[in-house]
């Protein structure tokens, strides 16, 4: 069990919040880090697998020790909740909704203002894998209240994205961070749609961050396909946030 960590119902959905061990002493000079990470339904293992990381992390002084906090909230939908808008499928049946307006939507204004009632300076992050890694691009692209995202294994073949985001790369006024990372063998598939990953990745990763003022951006490549250690691989990405932001 990790402790700090407490699972509420927020507005009909679940949401998982850890409050890391330094976080009773962050400085009132000091904008505090919060992440929202979307993940899939009985996520809280998944939290706690990240949280266990973030803060083994913390006492090799791998990260600081500033406090942080993660706010996981669950889906019941996936290719609905975290999909921009409507797409066929790209295996199997299942289409894409396209209700990420809606998940927003409950962030904004039912997530958000649970989580940081009790704050004053924030800097907020969107998070998410797969799917929920291609959502919190998206969300970092159409909410100018989020100073970066952490998308691993983004789901960046998703039709239409590649043409929005350079659409949407609009230099922002003040310091950004972003963190992409995606396995070496997931480029390399039969599904033509799917395949076009790693270049989406590669041109996206140009777009926000190579091309962009106030950003400090990386690219980290896995070992692995899709399914590999998903978590730690969202571990390693709030991890590297923590490391870079400056406050």
């Amino acid at each position: 069990m990790v402790s700090g960590l407490e699972t509420v119902t927020i507005q009909n959905r679940t949401c998982h919040i850890y409050k890391s061990s330094g976080q009773k002493s962050v400085s009132k000079d000091r904008r505090l880090p919060v992440f929202y990470w979307g993940v899939g339904e009985s996520g809280r293992e998944s939290v706690e697998i990240v949280a266990a990381y973030l803060e083994e992390q913390i006492s090799k002084e791998q990260i600081p020790a500033d406090g942080f906090i993660l706010a996981a909230y669950e889906s019941k939908c996936w290719n609905d909740d975290f999909s921009p808008w409507p797409a066929p499928p790209v295996f199997g049946k299942e289409a894409f909704g396209g209700k990420a307006d809606s998940t927003l939507k409950w962030l904004t204004q039912h997530c958000i203002p649970y989580v940081e009632a009790k704050e004053s300076e924030i800097a907020r992050f969107s998070v998410g894998y797969s799917l929920a890694g291609l959502f919190s691009l998206w969300v970092y692209c159409e909410c100018d209240d989020f100073a970066g995202a952490v998308s691993c294994s983004g789901s960046l073949w998703y039709e239409g994205w590649l043409d929005h985001a350079q659409r949407a790369a609009v230099c922002k006024d003040s310091d950004r961070y972003i963190y992409l990372s995606l396995g070496d063998k997931e480029e390399k598939t039969k599904n033509r749609r799917m395949a076009a990953v790693g270049d989406n990745t590669r041109q996206v990763y140009a777009l926000l961050c190579e091309d962009q003022q106030n950003v400090k951006g990386v690219l980290e490549w896995n070992q692995g396909g899709h399914f590999a250690e998903p978590d730690l691989r969202v571990a390693r990405g709030i991890g590297w946030i923590l490391r870079h932001f400056d406050v």
